[in-house]
């Protein structure tokens, strides 16, 4: 089992090496069970900070979420909204 530092590691890899967003001002981790499986639900926002963007993007990002399995120690699934996700598939 990984840790709960080590997820978000690999979440904000993930985000990095495939285009989406990540907040270093904001992100948590919670533990659970995705069809069986535990992982880490990692929480941020889809946009950096930025002192440029307007009021409403600035206070009210989207959500990104990352589920990191705590087995294989990679991200697995990501989603815009609690419980709706769609699966990676690696090499695709």
């Amino acid at each position: 089992m990984i840790t709960q530092d080590k997820a978000i590691q690999i979440a904000k890899d993930y985000a990095d090496q495939n285009g989406r967003g990540w907040d270093e001002r904001y992100y948590e981790a919670s533990p659970m069970i995705l069809n069986g499986e535990p992982v880490w639900m990692i929480s941020t926002s889809d946009n950096e900070y930025s002192e440029e963007l307007p009021w409403m993007m600035e206070h009210m990002p989207n959500p990104s979420y990352y589920y990191i399995s705590m087995v294989e120690a990679k991200c697995i699934a990501v989603g815009s909204r609690v419980n709706e996700f769609l699966r990676v598939n690696e090499g695709i």
